[in-house]
């Protein structure tokens, strides 16, 4: 194999830039925009790209070629032609899209599809859910496609569209015509009457695990730091119940001893270090922080932080940022070094 040399993801070769004399770049003087490449990069280029970094990467890590990206929660191999066809290699957005996520890097297609269909899915249902609470109690404009309508002794499956009023609408194909006719009947009929007592029940069904849920930001924490650090973080020891526990959601393996609930004075997506009690990273979100062991850390951190707090104990905690945003690409940066 021919060795050849590869920009770093994000970085690539120097190029001229074409000025007039007044300084003014060409394009701009021309009144051309400035072409976000990255944003016209097709899914295959993309994938190509973190392949060829992260393969690099891992050689550097392992002291190996680089010819395989290895999927950072299995640990399994994949060569290039992956990659290419994305059948085996899939881009992973991470946190996932629902919460603004953005493919940074490759997980294999298992690991992705799993996830993805269970625990990542509850943090998209877990915003739906709160949406919908929001636009029934008139604290948001939005359209709700499906609810159940229960009144009198027969439910219809409706639309609610909140905006200047509050419009429930039988949905036509959900719904028997003689359903949709005894609906507009019961509502003839409580026009001409007195509504006071008028009681009626709105639902809907949403599949949302609060477990899963917190499995899939355990998830997006671990990879987030993954992107920063590299292999030589994701593949230590100490990960390994990390990486166990994502790629078996329906065992629950850590509980919750990963979770640290917050409140409006913890910063939002961060990476901080914590010294106490344990060395460990901190990963935040929006109200709440993952824990997750460090190169520092003991073998068995969870366990360990079990005996420093109690479930339901109040915690202050002094922690140090170490990045100011959450990677938005691979960086690497114990591979690299």
């Amino acid at each position: 194999m021919t060795a050849c040399a590869l920009a770093p993801l994000g970085q690539g070769t120097r190029q001229s830039r074409r000025t007039r004399p007044n300084g003014r770049p060409l394009t701009a003087a021309l009144g051309i925009k400035k072409i976000n490449v990255m944003a016209k990069m097709s899914n295959k280029e993309r994938r190509l790209r973190i392949f060829r970094y992260g393969s690099r990467a891992i050689a550097k890590y392992t002291k190996g070629d680089f010819s395989l990206y290895y999927c950072p929660i299995c640990g399994v191999g994949y060569p290039e032609s992956s990659a290419i066809t994305g059948e085996e290699l899939t881009l992973e957005d991470v946190p996932p899209k629902s919460i603004g996520g953005k493919p940074i890097l490759l997980t294999c297609r298992r690991c992705n599809s799993s996830a993805g269909h269970t625990i990542d899915v509850c943090t998209g249902s877990k915003i739906k859910f709160e949406k919908v609470g929001r636009v029934i109690c008139g604290q948001e404009k939005g359209t709700i496609p499906f609810a159940t309508l229960s009144m009198a002794d027969f439910n219809i499956v409706v639309s609610i569209c909140a905006d200047q009023s509050f419009d429930v609408r039988p949905v036509p194909n959900a719904n028997a015509p003689a359903t949709i006719e005894k609906y507009k009947e019961h509502l003839i009929n409580l026009s001409g009457n007195n509504t006071n007592g008028f009681e009626f029940k709105l639902s809907m069904t949403q599949k949302y695990d609060y477990r899963f849920f917190k499995l899939s930001h355990l998830k997006s924490a671990f990879l987030l730091v993954f992107a920063w650090l590299g292999y030589r973080y994701a593949f230590d020891p100490r990960l390994e119940v990390v990486r166990q526990q994502i790629q078996e959601p329906e065992k629950d393996i850590l509980g919750t001893r990963f979770w640290i609930e917050g409140n409006e004075s913890m910063p939002l997506k961060k990476v901080m270090f914590l010294r106490n009690p344990l060395p460990t990273f901190l990963v935040s979100f929006d109200g709440f922080a993952i824990v997750l062991p460090s190169l520092e850390s003991p073998a068995d951190v969870y366990n360990t932080l079990s005996s420093h707090w109690n479930k339901g104990q109040r915690v202050d905690i002094e922690a140090q940022v170490l990045l100011d945003v959450w990677p938005d690409r691979l960086q690497m940066k114990l591979d690299y070094r």
